[in-house]
Formats: C-alpha cells, structure tokens, sequence
C-alpha cells in the first residue's frame, strides 16, 4: 500500500501524473493537493487532463502549476516510454519530478511506481493523499472514511486488501 508521505517545514514539491488529480476530482477531494505544497503537472499530464476532466484548461486550480521540461527530459521520458512501458505522463511526470528534485511523486500506476522508485524519488497516490491529510490533520475521521469510499468508487481500481489496509490506517490514525 505504500507509506502515508510524511514532511513538515519547508515547501514541499509536488509533481502529479494523471491518475491521481483525476481520482481526487472523482473523490471531490482535489483540494487535498493545495495542503501538500507545490504542485506541478508536467505537459502531457495537462493535455491527458483537459481530455478527462470537462473544461480542465479554465477550471484547473490556480495551485496546479504547469512544469516545463528540457529537450533532454523530454528525451528520457521518451526512453521510459519504449522501455519502461510508461505513458507519455507518467514518463513526464517522473522526469519532472527528477529536473524539479520533487519531494514527492504522485501516480496511481503501477508501472511509474516501479520506475520512480527505483530512481530514488518518494512515490505516492491518491490513496497516499487522503492518509496522509487524515494523519496531517487537513481533514477529520469522519471526511476521511468518507473520501475513502469516494475513491473506491472513482475510476481508481483499489483491491478489497488494500482498501481494508487503508480503513485500518484510518482507524488507527483517529482511534
């Protein structure tokens, strides 16, 4: 299930594939992201974005920031694509999140987690979000069980495991 992000102090860096804005719009828990600090959506991600959510370009939230990639991440996230299996975002993202020194990455696919992990970068999702708002305090027990079966019912397929796994997070979070 992976580890509810933890940091405090400093501003931490966001770079976000797809999946997991998608899933927290689904969920109505978007607002989670601005709490996490920076957040940064590299191109493709954005394009992927205005495809799946009804006018994205207009109602993207001003805290969701457009990164910009050099001609040599462009070429290593092509590489990934060919090699890795990666999407054009989740290849983005992961060279985003290398060229920003990103705190955390955030992608719901297993595939770019793999990647990202074996990169180094600290690797989370929308399920990873909502624990960790549970855990920071951004959201109450109640709102949390509540977001979680938002998300399971999202396009976000979660197994019956770790779905339990994350209610006894919750449980254990706010006893």
């Amino acid at each position: 299930m992976g580890s509810v992000p933890e940091g405090a102090g400093r501003v931490r860096i966001v770079v976000c594939d797809t999946g997991p804005i998608l899933h927290l719009h689904e969920t109505g828990a978007l607002e989670l992201l601005a709490k996490a600090g920076e957040v940064f959506v590299p191109p493709s991600v954005d394009r992927e974005l205005a495809n799946q959510i009804a006018g994205w370009p207009d109602a993207r939230p001003g805290w969701i920031q457009r990164g910009h990639l050099t001609e040599d991440d462009v070429r290593q996230a092509m590489q990934w694509q060919s090699i890795g299996g990666l999407g054009a975002g989740e290849a983005e993202a992961i060279a985003l999140a290398r060229a920003l020194r990103a705190d955390w990455l955030l992608t719901d696919d297993a595939g770019a987690r793999v990647v990202a992990s074996l990169l180094g970068l600290e690797v989370h999702g929308a399920l990873g979000i909502i624990l960790w708002a549970a855990a920071s305090g951004h959201v109450h027990r109640e709102e949390s069980f509540a977001m979680l079966d938002r998300l399971a019912a999202s396009s976000l397929w979660i197994s019956a495991r770790i779905l339990n796994e994350a209610r006894e997070a919750l449980h254990r979070l706010s006893p």
